[in-house]
């Protein structure tokens, strides 16, 4: 069965008509819409597609210009592009989490404050690896998952279902509304052991992703540390004035 995501399949197949010759370099692609009905699919798996193809450096997006070829092979790697929750699930789909390292902790106050949790209260916490089953197998983060010590039952299913966030399976196991994350990125070097298990090297530039996934009544039931070398991950940011 193939785990690739639809919108990764549709980047792949814009990658192959680029570097054939159909959309040449300095062109523009056609307008969403277009290619959302040419390609049978909805004009967010477009867009997805799109971000993917930007993030390899083979197209160039500006608001009112199109989408521009830059290029009819990847530049410089490649990185998974989240502009949203959805893209977040749909990168999750396409990287299989291995897990590492499970046990109940007691949250300190250094680590309380550093998550926004409340000192002295348990949870679980979940370490594991991602890899991108399109690229080898290529690590593409190590994450620490912290789960509330009520719904710890979760690791029976996070160990069953290893293409999927752990948010969506605490929704779905536990009835939970966690459609509220708080994000915090910030840069980093990685250090030797998360080099090593990274397959990067040490003090690479890396990216330290916090993701509090929050209840209706604001209160944290998983929060998230992620780290991942900078050359395989970006996240980005759309600001608009109102």
């Amino acid at each position: 069965m193939d785990r690739q995501p639809l919108y990764s399949r549709i980047a792949d197949q814009l990658a192959k008509d680029i570097a054939k010759g159909r959309y040449a370099v300095g062109t523009t692609l056609p307008a969403e819409p277009d290619l959302a009905l040419q390609l049978q699919v909805s004009r967010s798996t477009v867009r997805a597609a799109l971000a993917s193809l930007e993030s390899r450096k083979l197209v160039s997006r500006k608001k009112n210009a199109g989408t521009r070829v830059e290029a009819i092979s990847p530049q410089g790697g490649y990185g998974a592009t989240l502009t949203s929750l959805s893209d977040l699930i749909q990168w999750a789909q396409a990287c299989e989490r291995a897990v590492q390292h499970t046990g109940v902790m007691v949250m300190d106050q250094a680590l309380a404050k550093k998550l926004g949790c409340q000192a002295g209260s348990q949870w679980l916490c979940i370490q594991s690896l991602r890899f991108d089953a399109a690229r080898g197998k290529l690590p593409v983060s190590w994450t620490n998952a912290y789960v509330d010590a009520e719904y710890a039952s979760i690791l029976k299913a996070v160990q069953a279902h290893p293409s999927a966030l752990i948010s969506e399976l605490l929704e779905t196991e536990f009835g939970l509304d966690l459609a509220t994350v708080e994000q915090d990125v910030t840069g980093c070097k990685l250090d030797a052991p998360l080099a090593k298990s990274l397959n990067a090297e040490k003090d690479e530039a890396a990216l330290q992703v916090i993701r509090r996934y929050l209840t209706r009544d604001n209160k944290p039931v998983l929060v998230t540390v992620s780290i991942h070398p900078a050359e395989r991950f970006s996240i980005r940011t759309t600001l608009m004035r109102h």
